[in-house]
């Protein structure tokens, strides 16, 4: 190695180790926040895990008390990720708490912070049983990426009439993260938007540890959640070109296509547009139509391959299906024709067949490609 290299490359390793320890201790002289998870399924033991990284005091509120035992003595969910420990080094163990008693002493604790991790349907009729308990100043972080399907609302607009109040601090955290890759520890990148940025900043002091898990911030929460929710029957589509045997090209044709629909739709609902450029769009819509770890993206597969939603969904929820619905009743209220969205719709429901679907889009009028 040259002299002026030697110089080059020995300096650049010392600004990256002396950044590395400035992060390192920033990190660790964070004021620890109490972060209370509702939901101990496999996201929220990553959003758990995530939060005692960033060196928090976590609580994580399940209804299993064998589960919650396990977590307590074991420092492991039995039920989900089990492979992984939830130990971290330096920083108090996460707790596991079972019963609303408990949680309702743990919410009280002052400038409490909820991570929202339960099943999208479930959601505001927990949030209306349990809203006693809910300190109105409380931020709450909603993970769950879908639409609230009886009254087909964006999911902060289903809490907040759940909790009767207008006024409840909320953010979205969404992007591409498959809750296992989180606990591996893969670098990870998310966004967190609120209508209040202060609240996004909050969470992204909460969640970033500055080794693994980078959060940026937003200040719209309508394209987070759309982006979060309507990627959903996208990937079901995706499913659907893979069952189909097409290969990369059509899925990249379709995914870049299927994005300028998503973009229109959030535009028409009042998001910003350069939110679908960013993590909660296409960073996860990439995510879940590339990989075969996504439900969605395995429901499609099965659906060409002949099998029913019913039998689909037995054991386990894909929210594309459902979605699929409202986001075809979004397009009519927003007079949008977003062809992709329909044809996938169309499929889902068997109203088309796959050789429809394909002359359907492929026949459409030439046109220029990106119309302003």
């Amino acid at each position: 190695m040259q002299p002026h290299t030697k110089a080059f490359v020995e300096g650049s390793t010392l600004r990256l180790g002396r950044r590395s320890h400035e992060l390192h201790s920033h990190c660790k002289g964070k004021s620890k926040q109490k972060v209370v998870v509702l939901g101990a399924g496999a996201f929220g033991t990553a959003m758990a895990y995530a939060a005692c990284q960033g060196g928090n005091d976590v609580v994580m509120y399940m209804r299993d008390a064998k589960q919650c035992a396990a977590i307590n003595s074991e420092h492991r969910n039995p039920k989900y990720l089990s492979e992984f420990s939830l130990h971290v080094d330096g920083v108090s163990d996460i707790r596991g708490i079972c019963t609303l008693e408990e949680l309702k002493e743990e919410l009280h604790t002052p400038g409490v912070v909820i991570i929202h991790a339960l099943p999208c349907q479930l959601t505001p009729p927990w949030f209306r049983e349990n809203k006693d308990i809910i300190p109105k100043d409380a931020l709450i972080c909603v993970t769950s990426k879908g639409l609230y399907l009886p009254t087909q609302q964006l999911m902060g607009h289903a809490i907040l009439d759940a909790l009767n109040r207008a006024e409840q601090p909320l953010a979205f955290l969404s992007g591409p993260s498959f809750a296992v890759e989180i606990m591996k520890g893969d670098p990870t990148t998310l966004v967190v938007a609120s209508d209040e940025l202060f609240q996004a900043v909050r969470m992204q002091r909460i969640m970033s540890n500055f080794r693994t898990l980078r959060v940026f911030t937003s200040d719209d929460p309508v394209g987070v959640q759309l982006g979060g929710a309507l990627k959903n029957p996208l990937a079901v589509g995706a499913g659907m070109i893979s069952g189909m045997g097409c290969g990369t090209n059509t899925l990249s044709a379709f995914v870049t296509r299927a994005s300028d629909e998503l973009r229109q739709l959030c535009i028409a609902m009042g998001g910003n547009p350069r939110t679908i450029d960013g993590l909660a769009g296409m960073g996860d819509l990439m995510l879940t139509c590339f990989s075969a770890q996504s439900r969605n993206q395995r429901c499609g597969q099965r659906l060409i391959n002949g099998e029913k939603v019913e039998d689909i969904q037995k054991n386990t929820t894909v929210e594309g299906i459902a979605t699929a619905d409202v986001a075809i009743l979004y397009a009519d209220m927003c007079g949008l024709e977003l062809p992709i969205f329909r044809c996938v719709h169309a499929l889902i429901h068997k109203r088309i067949s796959p050789k429809q679907a394909l002359v359907d889009l492929m026949g459409r009028p030439n046109r220029h490609e990106i119309v302003q």
